[in-house]
């Protein structure tokens, strides 16, 4: 009967989508060295939630591009790139 009832439970939030997923882009400094923390910082001053990871994704072009994953108070995934545009 447990399994059942877990079985049910996954169904119901699978169904009506509960997770779900939007991309931002955030505006950055271009020139000189943004540590991480720094841009945790940022992101957590605009965004509201917790952020599950944070990865440098450097490139000559742009020095400080990261890419953040966080989840919103809401439930929403959000994926953050920071100065990579």
């Amino acid at each position: 009967m447990k399994n059942i009832l877990q079985v049910m439970f996954l169904g119901s939030i699978l169904s009506t989508g509960f997770a779900t997923a939007a991309t931002v882009h955030m505006e950055g400094p271009t020139t000189g060295h943004i540590s991480t923390l720094q841009v945790k910082a940022a992101v957590q001053k605009r965004h509201k939630g917790r952020i599950i990871y944070i990865k440098r994704v450097a490139t000559p072009s742009h020095p400080n591009c990261h890419t953040i994953k966080m989840i919103t108070t809401t439930g929403e995934f959000r994926y953050i790139r920071y100065a990579c545009k």
